[in-house]
């Protein structure tokens, strides 16, 4: 036995004494650097060995981090502790910052209403541009980062950090290293962590900057020059694959890629001292899913060291915490607005899509918000932003990389029961005779061809101005599902719209419609109609995603003056119209929406083209035809018409879903109070979902509950 546990310590005493540096020794009064690498999801281990180092009551003097390494050294330099780190950690999203999608209740009405493609080509000076530079342009890192750091926001030497702090990039454009240790913090930290493909370069001044990892992954030489005497190194390099684990195009060239990484890392074993080298198993850079496993392998290695680490020089320990502010110190009054960088878009186009007040009490929780908005338009690549505190008065300095590409096209794949199957082109203009414009055309082609047009002057709070066309074919259907009748529909607006309150689009304009139909069976159509109308409009859609929202508020309301210049009807008819959507989170995996559709017709005439008509699965814009599952579509019509659904939405397992509908509907022709408190219609279905990158999935199972009759409905891809 004691033979064993002799045996035990030598094999300890050798995996202990192959991390540190040969002959290392303490000198009097030494200087304690921290050296963190890079490596993606793996850098959490940092986090388990700052815990460690917190609990011992290290002194560190200085910290060197490279990429993922920059980010919790930079944490660490500014103030937090590990377990403040840890929490950060654990409560961030980091799959849903890297894909860097924009915020659907931030993005335009415009926007949305075109929400609708799978694949979006730019193209810029006559050429097509089919891969973007990066998954992401980092602008949800910025809105992170700017939030974290803001107790040291006004600090641009690093070294009078808590503790003082260098970050590594790599210089795009010469190949070589770049130390950070003044300047903006969230751009160095940026630029050391933007590894190519993953995250667009940073541009510093006039460079672009990329990983550090691309030169120094492990900091160590760098503390070593700056005169440290004890570097502790955490490395999370795992050598290289093996020849089964390089099956694919991306596994190969991350593999050409760490032969430079691992040489290099080798070469800084020289400058480290105390060299902690956790056991992360089969975890990647990509393992954000694995937070907690890679923390707690971190937190294991470093206790090994325990008793070295309790030799070194103590902090005081009212430096063991983070710089904590009250609530007032990071409210700050926001007294003018200066924007850089901006060739197209003029300051007040800024200001107004950010709704920014001047002068006005900000926090940088607020102006993440605000950025987000403007981020939305679909204008910018980057907004970047400091608050500059002076003597008398504080300015917000916006940074932006506009996006001045200019023509798009787009492709959209859709099949309904009601259009069946439809290949989307479009092709988008931006600035078209005016700044702030967009031009967009689509066009359908497959079981019923249809075309869609927008022009739109987006000046946000001033009204602008907007011209709108369609045309297309509808198959209206009796209760067996047979053809009854088929229309041809075309339609043209021009309207003026303004933002009220931020969240509503209203507006007004005039819309000219042209309807020609025939009976089943005939080949020639015989009734056709032109209407010129004058309408209003409010609306507003605040949901997180159009087909299975989770939260928000959906309402589509107007009033039209039907058929304006018929001088034959001794009166006017008028019909109001409300749609409205609202989304009521239960529980992290349920959602009840409720739907409420109104529609009234005042006046003795009203041609059939605008009767209110119930029946189908739809959710594409067909003027007064409204879904209603278990019927067929256009199936019931009248002059007046009030719906009510109640869907509860389940999330099953990430982005697949089930859903439980009930519908109820009224259609009456005269005001009378039997015929208005009436249910004339109900139906109940049952829906599997999936959300893909593709758009929705879904398979659909209603039944009339009061023609005992059902219908299968499948829905793939995005409505349009």
């Amino acid at each position: 036995m004691k033979k064993f546990a002799i045996l035990c310590l030598f094999f300890l005493s050798l995996q202990w004494s192959a991390q540190v540096k040969e002959g290392f020794k303490i000198p009097k009064n030494p200087k304690i650097g921290l050296s963190l690498s890079g490596g993606g999801a793996k850098g959490f281990a940092h986090i388990g060995v700052l815990k460690v180092l917190d609990s011992l009551g290290v002194k560190i003097d200085y910290i060197s981090g490279t990429s993922m390494g920059a980010i919790v050294g930079g944490l660490y330099a500014s103030g937090y502790t590990g377990k403040e780190i840890e929490k950060i950690v654990m409560d961030t999203d980091f799959y849903s910052i890297i894909a860097n999608e924009k915020t659907r209740q931030e993005s335009s009405f415009f926007n949305k209403s075109v929400d609708k493609y799978i694949l979006s080509i730019p193209i810029k000076d006559g050429k097509i541009n089919v891969l973007p530079k990066a998954i992401s342009t980092g602008q949800k890192n910025i809105y992170l980062l700017k939030e974290l750091f803001k107790n040291v926001s006004t600090i641009s030497d690093f070294s009078k950090l808590p503790i003082p702090f260098m970050a590594v990039a790599t210089n795009l454009e010469s190949g070589k290293m770049e130390v950070f240790e003044k300047g903006d913090l969230v751009s160095a930290i940026m630029a050391s962590s933007a590894f190519p493909g993953l995250m667009d370069p940073v541009k510093i001044g006039d460079s672009l900057y990329i990983d550090g990892a691309m030169t120094v992954n492990y900091p160590s030489k760098p503390l070593k020059e700056k005169g440290i005497d004890v570097v502790i190194g955490v490395d999370l390099s795992q050598g290289l694959a093996s020849r089964k684990n390089l099956e694919s195009a991306i596994s190969i060239l991350n593999q050409v890629i760490d032969f430079g990484i691992q040489k290099e890392t080798k070469n800084q074993y020289a400058f480290t001292d105390i060299n902690v080298h956790p056991n992360l198993g089969a975890t990647t850079a990509t393992s954000y899913d694995a937070k907690k496993a890679i923390l707690d392998s971190g937190y294991v290695e470093a206790k090994k060291y325990a008793d070295i680490f309790l030799k070194l020089p103590k902090r005081k320990q009212e430096l063991l915490r983070a710089p904590l502010s009250s609530i007032y110190s990071n409210v700050y009054k926001i007294d003018s607005l200066a924007v850089e960088n901006n060739r197209i878009f003029r300051k007040n186009y800024v200001q107004g899509k950010m709704n920014l007040k001047i002068p006005s009490l900000q926090t940088y929780g607020s102006i993440n918000k605000m950025v987000d908005k403007l981020y939305a338009t679909n204008n910018y690549r980057l907004i970047n932003y400091d608050i500059i505190q002076g003597t008398e008065q504080n300015y917000l300095k916006l940074n932006v990389t506009e996006d001045d590409t200019r023509f798009f096209l787009k492709f959209g794949l859709h099949y309904d029961e009601v259009f069946k199957t439809g290949l989307l082109v479009n092709a988008t203009a931006k600035r078209l005779l005016f700044q702030n414009s967009t031009v967009s055309l689509d066009v359908v082609a497959g079981d019923q061809p249809r075309y869609y047009f927008n022009y739109f002057i987006d000046n946000g709070y001033i009204p602008g101005f907007g011209v709108y066309a369609s045309g297309m074919s509808l198959e209206l259907q009796d209760a067996a599902g047979n053809l009854n009748e088929k229309w041809n529909w075309f339609r043209n607006e021009a309207f003026l719209q303004s933002i009220w309150r931020d969240k509503f689009a209203i507006g007004g304009g005039l819309s000219h419609d042209y309807f020609e139909s025939k009976p089943a069976g005939e080949t020639v159509y015989s009734a056709s109609d032109n209407f010129l109308n004058a309408y209003v409009f409010i609306k507003t859609d605040t949901q997180d995603d159009r087909n299975f929202p989770t939260r928000g508020f959906l309402l589509d309301a107007e009033g039209k003056l039907l058929d304006i210049f018929n001088s034959e009807n001794d009166g006017k008819t008028f019909q109001l119209k409300v749609n409205s959507n609202l989304n009521f989170p239960l529980t992290s995996w349920l959602t009840y929406r409720l739907k409420l559709f109104g529609g009234f017709t005042v006046g003795d005439t009203l041609s059939k083209y605008y009767h209110y008509r119930l029946g189908g699965i739809f959710d594409q814009n067909l003027g007064n035809f409204t879904s209603l599952g278990g019927y067929e579509f256009g199936e019931k019509s009248g002059e007046n018409l009030l719906m009510n659904s109640n869907n509860l939405q389940f999330n099953i397992y990430k982005n697949y879903f089930a859903e439980a509908t009930v519908s109820l509907a009224n259609i009456f022709n005269d005001y009378k109070v039997d015929d208005i408190l009436h249910v004339t219609d109900s139906s109940a279905g049952i829906t599997a979902g999936y959300k893909s990158p593709f758009g929705q999935i879904k398979l659909n199972y209603s039944q009339s509950l009061k023609e005992k009759k059902g219908l299968i409905s499948v829905i793939l891809g995005h409505w349009f």
